[in-house]
Parts: structure tokens; sequence; C-alpha cells
């Protein structure tokens, strides 16, 4: 994971992967598609509206603690800030099973938003990811809502500093 988010190492893969889609010199490296933002933050972002109800639902102080152990209080508080925006209908009370959940769906949106981009762009997000995330291969369903999800999810991040 650590060399996965190494500058260097990242630049030489693109390189690698990429071919000739990178001037040698990195110039075609620029921003991505996240603004330089984390793409698993992104990803926990667009998950967290797609489970708004189930996160408004959840008021356990037990469940909770749990629940923002795993997702962040940001992407806990950014989805029922989106409630309007909620995709899942079905409330999910186990809070280990809602943060997968959360984390597999925002995942499967950003994919899915990635899919609309170009292969450099979308290669430049998808390296600074774990291999096996649902992002490789977002269901129809995600397709439909991956824009207006990540739609919000950009205007957030872009109103702070990258930390990629």
């Amino acid at each position: 994971m650590r060399l996965q988010k190494s500058p260097r190492l990242q630049g030489r893969l693109a390189r690698l992967l990429l071919g000739n889609e990178m001037d040698p010199n990195g110039s075609g490296w620029g921003s991505d598609l996240l603004l330089g933002h984390d793409p698993r933050r992104a990803a926990l972002l667009a998950g967290s509206i797609w489970h708004a109800r189930s996160l408004l639902k959840l008021v356990s102080r037990y469940d909770l603690s749990i629940l923002i152990g795993r997702i962040g209080a940001e992407a806990h508080a950014f989805g029922i800030r989106h409630l309007a925006n909620a995709i899942e209908t079905t409330s999910i009370a186990d809070p280990e099973r809602l943060a997968r959940q959360i984390e597999h769906e925002g995942h499967a949106c950003l994919g899915a938003w990635l899919n609309e981009a170009s292969a450099l762009d979308r290669t430049r997000v998808l390296l600074r990811l774990p291999i096996g995330t649902a992002a490789e291969n977002p269901a129809a369903e995600h397709r439909n809502a991956a824009g207006p999800l990540l739609s919000l999810v950009i205007t957030h991040l872009a109103t702070e500093m990258p930390t990629v």
C-alpha cells in the first residue's frame, strides 16, 4: 500500500502502462479527475450518499462508533447532508455491513464515473486504488447514479487542497 502512494513509483508505473500517452518528463500527468484527492475517500463520500437513509437511522452510540471508525466522520456527515440524493431504499442496521456496502457502492460509482473518462484519466485514478475494488467492474445501477453522486463529491473536494 505504501508503494502505491509513492509519487515516484506512480510516475514510473504510468509511463510503463500508458506508454506514449504521457510525456517522458511527466508534464502530461497534471491534475487528475479527483483533483489530486484520495480515490478511496471519494468512494466513501459517494457511498455514504448512496446509503444516506441507513446512516440517518443508525443512532446508537456503539453502532455509530463502529461505523465512523470504518468510514470516518466526514463521510458520515456528508451522506446525511445529501440525504435527498440517496439511492438505496433498504435500510442496513448492522454498522459493519453498512460500512462494507458504503465502500462497495462508492467504489462501484467511482468506477462507473471513470468509465466515462479517457483511458489515461481512468488509469491515473485506478492506479491509486487497491486491486479488486468494485471500481473495476461497476454494475448498471452504478452507471445510472454515478454522475450525480460524483458531481456532489467533486464539488466538495474542489473546496479544499488535495492530500495526495
